[in-house]
């Protein structure tokens, strides 16, 4: 949301003047509401990047008004617009009185040594945020890398549960029989494996609980089966959306101009308020077959890619989307849209347009995204990465080597990370925009980075232009490194554009070039700190950094911080017994001349 304040003495003219009546605004519908807006504008109201306005505290019609500016195109934002297209004017009065309920920036910042309020005096509630210092989180880390591990080890059960397919799993397509539909489902006989059943249209043929899937045109049968003038099928979408699929082969999508995605937003098209309700819940195993030639144009439409919702029980594994062109509005990814399940070894090879929380893999990510590569190039406003857009969900031993461009919150790997963990991963190639750009996080707020790295190319018009973080809100970065090189206006970092956050055990050896606020390791540190972190001209060359000077890699094996020290190979959340050896430390001193490595995941150097 941007340009506020130009639009001000026309809405306050507005207040004045008006006359009609407005249903009131329900603080808590507003809550749930405005979850999409917390990434921009922060959770209440008090943007985390000085790119976006702060509404905090704002007054209420001025907000609900402005929101209908947005809507009616009054105020010609597409970001904005496209936020709250969808939205009724209900809605617009919900998220309004929400914001308007929040502590407005000067009040949310405590004056320097006063005391924190306690919760009758306006402070926060008992179990809520207390006073936020340098990587003070307002989400609880350890619960949630648990879940992350919890969503993994389902994801590996799933995988060992399929079972071998026979050659002959796949029959040989009959086109002679292309045009006939002889239960009027829908889908051609030659692609149904129950020709003569309206209720049916795969099989499972090894009898692993999952169904083969043989034909692009099956697998668009999940979306559109029955569909289509005097079509009926008696299997309703609900129960397609539940259901276990195998590919039994690799498919070619290029016969079907234009794929409708497997699982939407809901009739009203809001995935932010229908969640996963009408995603894909099953596990569609790929088996790790190809999809080829994918071809998803729906720009005016969220929740876009060969899966446009995966809900919260859903797995997609083992799959490449290959040489795919996808095109949306929002939660655009080129494999899932909108992820709240598990994506787990899938590998994308696309060419994206949209125009936010826009993804190589995935658009939006509030699951997990695990061991999944991307390659190709991203085209978006705002919020779009290497491997995911927008996320409060996590991302684990991932690489990507995609060329994101647009406007502001573009990752290599992430675009905007909210309450997210990053671990294990990689990013390369180059990151084009204005501001809040990060070779490998655009913007990570509330978040953590762990033991990942990026080489890419990082270059912005204006501020918060870093290596590996743009901007560092409230948020910790462990054991990373970037080597790229970044360029900018102000604030331009080796490794964080601007600081607020905590920085430990990191390195920047990227080139930098940048007009005010610029260095080898933070371009500004603003209530943050940088602990045992070193820039390309600070405390010691790089090349010459070594495990004594470092303290990263000590002589004799620790026993405390092991997290912070050692690999977690099999990700349990623990550092276990056999983990627990020099050979296991994250940092790696094993090249003479040469900066550290990563032993963790994915390595580039």
């Amino acid at each position: 949301m941007a340009q506020w304040r130009q639009f001000a003495i026309g809405l306050v003219a507005g207040l004045v003047s008006s006359s009609v009546a407005f249903a009131k605004g329900d603080v808590e519908r507003g809550r749930a509401i405005a979850i999409e807006c917390f990434a921009c504008h922060g959770k209440d109201g008090n943007a985390p990047s000085t790119s976006n306005p702060k509404i905090g505290g704002q007054h209420e019609r001025y907000l609900v008004l402005a929101l209908k500016e947005y809507k009616n195109n009054g105020r010609k934002e597409s970001l904005m617009r496209g936020a709250v297209l969808k939205m009724t004017d209900q809605e617009i009065e919900d998220v309004a009185a929400y914001y308007a309920a929040q502590k407005s920036f000067t009040e949310a910042v405590a004056k320097p040594g006063a005391a924190p309020k306690s919760p009758a005096a306006g402070g926060p509630p008992p179990g809520g945020p207390g006073p936020a210092g340098p990587g003070a989180f307002r989400v609880d880390k350890v619960e949630r890398k648990a879940t992350f591990v919890a969503l993994l080890a389902q994801a590996v059960d799933a995988n060992k549960q399929a079972r071998p397919l026979k050659a002959d799993a796949c029959p040989k397509i009959d086109t002679a029989i292309a045009a006939t539909d002889s239960d009027n489902d829908g889908l051609a006989d030659a692609f149904d494996a129950a020709p003569n059943d309206a209720g049916e249209f795969v099989r499972d043929v090894n009898g692993d609980g999952r169904f083969e899937i043989c034909s692009i045109q099956q697998m668009q049968a999940i979306s559109t089966l029955g569909m289509g003038d005097g079509k009926k099928s008696t299997l309703s979408v609900d129960e397609r959306m539940r259901r276990n699929y195998e590919l039994g082969r690799d498919l070619d999508a290029a016969v079907i101009v234009n794929f409708l995605p497997i699982g939407n937003c809901g009739p009203d098209d809001n995935c932010m308020m229908a969640r996963g309700k009408y995603g894909y819940m099953g596990v569609f195993d790929g088996r790790n077959h190809f999809i080829r030639n994918l071809n998803v144009s729906l720009p005016e439409r969220g929740g876009v890619g060969l899966f446009g919702v995966l809900g919260e029980t859903g797995v997609v594994m083992n799959l490449t989307v290959d040489n795919a062109k996808v095109e949306g509005r929002a939660g655009t990814g080129g494999v899932v849209g909108a992820n709240m399940g598990t994506v787990y070894n899938v590998h994308s090879k696309v060419s994206i347009k949209a125009g936010l929380a826009v993804g190589g893999v995935v658009g939006g990510n509030s699951g997990l995204v695990a061991m999944c590569t991307a390659e190709g190039d991203i085209a978006a406003q705002q919020a779009a990465g290497g491997v995911v857009g927008d996320m409060t969900g996590g991302v684990y031993r991932c690489t990507s080597k995609v060329n994101v461009s647009g406007n502001r919150a573009l990752g290599g790997l992430v675009g905007l990370s909210t309450f997210g963990m990053i671990f294990d991963s990689s990013a390369s190639g180059a990151v084009t925009g204005t501001s809040d750009l990060g070779g490998l996080v655009g913007m990570n707020t509330d978040g953590s980075v762990n033991n990942s790295s990026s080489t890419s190319t990082v270059t912005g018009e204006t501020n918060n232009i870093g290596g590996l973080v743009g901007f560092n809100s409230l948020s910790v970065v462990r054991n990373s490194y970037a080597t790229g090189t970044v360029s900018g206006a102000d604030t331009v970092g080796g490794l964080v554009g601007r600081n607020n956050g905590v920085i430990r055990r990191s390195y920047a050896a990227a080139t930098i070039k940048g007009d005010t606020n610029t260095g080898g390791l933070v371009g500004i540190t603003v209530d943050g700190e940088e602990k045992a972190s070193f820039g390309s001209g600070t405390v010691a060359d790089i090349k010459t950094l070594d495990s004594e000077k470092s303290g990263w890699a000590p002589k004799v094996n620790i026993s405390h911080n092991m997290l912070d020290f050692y690999c977690d190979t099999n990700f349990s959340g623990a550092i276990e017994p056999a983990e627990r050896v020099a050979q296991n430390y994250v940092w790696a001193f094993d090249k003479p001349g040469a900066p550290p490595s990563l032993r963790c995941g994915t390595k580039t150097n």
